[in-house]
């Protein structure tokens, strides 16, 4: 039975999909492009088609979690400040696997372009800042981005070394110190 020809744009976001899916389930490391093809319907050679190789794909893949990312990072808004904040980077960084595919992805051979980072977050420091001081609302962001981005990447680990738990609560009990340290 002959396979039924696709829009290559429809063909392409199904394939992004699926990647995405993959990936978020199961991490970079275990992307097989004939598991994506099987389950969008297509040959392993029109996924290479459309991304160049395996790496590609995943590049497109990550960047569209971060692009992800920082738009609903940019959306937090006025109402969203200290552990709401915290809670928030938290679900976009760690919960969903950004953080740890931004890392594959930034460190990286090729990586990201900076016009991707450029500008990314919008106007959230002046919407945290308010009529408060703008550097200072930048540090805070800087200050919770390293520190959940950085708990998401290897904070199992660090507690581990350090000799705390590792469980949720323990988690939103370090979001709490984190939020009361970040207010102004």
């Amino acid at each position: 039975m002959a396979r039924k020809r696709r829009p290559a744009a429809e063909t392409k976001a199904e394939i992004l999909s699926v990647a995405e899916a993959m990936v978020a389930a199961r991490g970079p490391g275990m992307l097989r492009l004939d598991e994506v093809a099987e389950a969008v319907g297509i040959s392993r050679q029109a996924v290479l088609h459309h991304f160049g190789s395996r790496e590609g794909l995943l590049r497109e893949v990550v960047g569209r979690a971060w692009l992800g990312l920082f738009s609903e990072l940019g959306d937090l808004g006025e109402a969203s400040s200290g552990v709401d904040l915290i809670d928030r980077v938290d679900e976009v960084a760690r919960r969903r696997g950004n953080a740890r595919l931004g890392a594959w992805l930034l460190l990286s051979e090729k990586g990201l372009p900076e016009e991707v980072f450029e500008g990314a977050l919008g106007g959230l420091p002046e919407q945290l800042a308010g009529d408060g001081d703008l550097d200072d609302a930048r540090y805070r962001l800087l200050l919770v981005g390293a520190a959940l981005f950085g708990d998401a990447v290897f904070g199992k680990r660090l507690r581990q070394a350090i000799g705390l738990p590792d469980s949720e609560e323990d988690r939103r009990h370090f979001h709490r110190w984190l939020a009361e340290r970040m207010t102004p």
